[in-house]
């Protein structure tokens, strides 16, 4: 077999893996190549000095009076090397050179660090003038500041009541704080009227350090000696390797002369490049493909496969959830989509087996794709919002009422407890240490306020059910810092509070059930299947909700539910009413409560709903772009 009828038997076998259909390619006009390669390359060490500010701090190094003289002497070193006077940096370069240019002329350890010498000089500090003091700012220097409590007038108002005349009189006396003397201490200079310098720590003096810094840069030119190359050949071969060449001569060390003379290292080498030139025919289209190296890497493949994958890629977003499950599995497609999600290269991109145009035009029906899906994922949600919010209001409504008609005590006071509109208040106070959380020392708060805010930050970040951004994990983080708190210790105390309250069972049994039985009207339309035994349903919940209404009435005479029969329904009423002021002096958490759960349980459900839908088409890809992939 040919070296043609290899290589076609390869692209045949190779499309029919990636694409799923079979690749009708016919190679024909084979034409052998060694293209001559005359190409020059080397690399410079640019030297440089870098400065470094120290504050009042003196690094170790070599000392050199003031800083100008540091940097001088460092410039001075600098010169030294580029002029090849000093090889530290040549030697240390070479070692680097050496293997890089037996395999590949690529430089994989750019950093050649720091000369060892490092200059130190320092000036005076320009705050403090070398005093190592300076004037306060709190006194401004005079080392007392006006005395809060008089104003600085050393007199304070006072009044007192005078018994034997039976008047209130007003006089002044001596500020008890300064003595009279309308000035006190400044704290921040005890009295001193000067600080320590802050720019340079007292010392006076300001430290400056210069070192000596090397980096390596490559640069290359190219020369043909021969026609017999092609366009690409340049870049595959800056890209490949030397490894890829057939065979390397007249490798030769160019000298270098001027200033850079001893930091510059360049080389002229002569190359052979192996290579095969096709024509490929593919539905009556003819491309270019080349075969090139040693190592026989295929470059410059012309789009190939172009027609075998867009045969199964232009189906994909059309409608069919079969079409977009094969285009998704089909090989091609699915590297060509992950490459791009992942920004990663791959050799069916990178050698042109498959075309820019086609590439874009796989990713735009992806894309598409992904919109549709976003757009069913949500489709409905406000509605069910919607009625999740009626459900979970009417819910915790009947919840509060409850609580509130078996302690009515409890109900009553519920006004003098701090409600999450004082959470700001109480955050602050918390912050500023005017009280200490279960008896520790005030400062442990900050302890308490970081462990919870880096708590809920990771409980976020791993247990919220997708992923989301950085700056949502935070706010989700912060709110759950800020109110976790508040709901623990209401919780905690209100229950402490309630077990020392006896519960109110008889009205509460007559008051409750107008608030529960209408549950039952939600029933007898939810269970039912039919819309035509909905009605039925509907009419049988209010049948047994009035039943159940008139039934508790008949019997209050005998166990004595409401105390005064003849006012029944006005009794009640007083006692859904004290329920009422109970819900409203705690509406805020309430709806916040109502409003939580709607927006995260509804949510939710419906994230659920959408991963498992989208999960149907086996592709994880797919998940990780409508960020599903946790």
């Amino acid at each position: 077999m040919s070296k043609l009828e290899q290589f076609q038997s390869f692209i045949r076998s190779n499309g029919k893996d990636l694409t799923g259909v079979d690749v009708p390619v016919i190679l024909s006009n084979e034409q052998a190549k060694l293209p001559q390669l005359k190409f020059t390359f080397g690399w410079t060490i640019e030297v440089g000095v870098s400065a470094h500010e120290h504050g009042g701090y003196c690094p170790s190094g070599i000392k050199s009076g003031s800083a100008s003289n540091a940097r001088d002497l460092a410039h001075d070193k600098a010169k030294e090397y580029v002029s090849g006077q000093n090889s530290l940096f040549n030697d240390r370069f070479l070692t680097i050179l050496g293997p890089d240019i037996a395999e590949n002329f690529l430089i994989r350890n750019r950093g050649l660090k720091s000369a060892p010498e490092t200059y130190v000089g320092s000036k005076v500090c320009y705050r403090c003038h070398g005093s190592g003091s300076q004037s306060c700012s709190s006194c401004y220097g005079s080392g007392s500041n006006s005395c809060s409590g008089c104003h600085g007038s050393g007199r304070v108002s006072v009044s007192r009541h005078d018994s034997y005349n039976n008047r209130t009189v007003y006089t002044t006396e001596s500020c008890s704080s300064c003595w009279g003397s309308g000035k006190k201490t400044c704290y921040t200079c005890n009295g001193s009227g000067s600080v320590t310098c802050g720019t340079c720590s007292g010392g006076g003096y300001l430290y400056h350090s210069y070192t000596i810094d090397g980096e390596a840069k490559r640069s290359t030119n190219w020369a043909y000696n021969s026609s017999d190359y092609h366009k690409w050949t340049s870049e595959f071969v800056k890209n490949s390797g030397l490894n890829l060449v057939y065979n390397l001569t007249e490798i030769t060390e160019v000298d270098v002369e001027g200033t850079l003379d001893g930091c510059t290292f360049m080389y002229a080498f002569t190359a052979k490049l192996p290579t095969l030139q096709f024509t490929a025919t593919i539905d009556k289209v003819d491309t270019k493909m080349c075969f090139a190296g040693k190592k026989n890497t295929t470059h410059n493949a012309g789009g190939v496969y172009d027609p075998a994958v867009w045969s199964v890629a232009q189906k994909m977003a059309g409608g069919s959830q079969s079409a977009d499950k094969v285009a998704l599995a089909t090989p091609a497609v699915k590297n060509i989509i992950e490459a791009d999600t992942t920004h990663t290269q791959i050799a069916l991109l990178d050698e042109n087996w498959v075309s820019t145009d086609i590439k874009d035009a796989v990713l735009s029906n992806y894309q598409n794709l992904v919109t549709q899906l976003k757009k069913q994922s949500v489709k409905g949600i406000t509605p069910n919002m919607f009625a999740g919010l009626i459900k979970y209001t009417y819910l915790f409504f009947t919840l509060g009422m409850l609580i509130a008609l078996l302690f009515p005590k409890f109900a009553v006071d519920s006004g003098y407890r701090m409600s999450v509109t004082q959470i700001p208040e109480w955050m602050m106070a918390l912050l500023t240490m005017q009280f200490g959380l279960f008896g520790l020392p005030a400062v442990a708060n900050y302890a308490f306020v970081l462990g919870l805010l880096w708590l809920s930050y990771q409980g976020v970040k791993k247990l919220y059910w997708k992923n989301i951004s950085n700056a949502k994990i935070w706010v989700l983080a912060i709110s759950i810092t800020l109110l976790l708190p508040h709901m623990a210790l209401t919780l905690y105390y209100n229950t402490v509070e309630l077990l020392g309250h006896s519960p109110a069972m008889a009205s509460t049994l007559v008051s409750g059930s107008l608030l529960v039985g209408l549950y039952l009207l939600v029933i007898g339309v939810k269970w039912p299947q039919k819309w035509y035994s909905k009605i039925f349903g509907l009419i049988a919940g209010v049948s047994f909700y009035c039943a159940l209404q008139y039934g508790l009435f008949l019997i209050n005479p005998t166990y004595g539910f409401i105390e005064n029969n003849a006012n029944y329904s006005g009794d009640v009423a007083a006692l859904l009413s004290s329920g009422l002021r109970f819900m409203g002096n705690n509406l805020i958490e309430w709806a916040l409560l109502s409003v939580g759960f709607t927006y995260f349980l509804t949510r939710r459900k419906f994230w659920l709903k959408a991963k498992t839908m989208v999960a149907d088409y086996e592709s994880p890809v797919l998940l990780k772009s409508m960020n599903m992939d946790k």
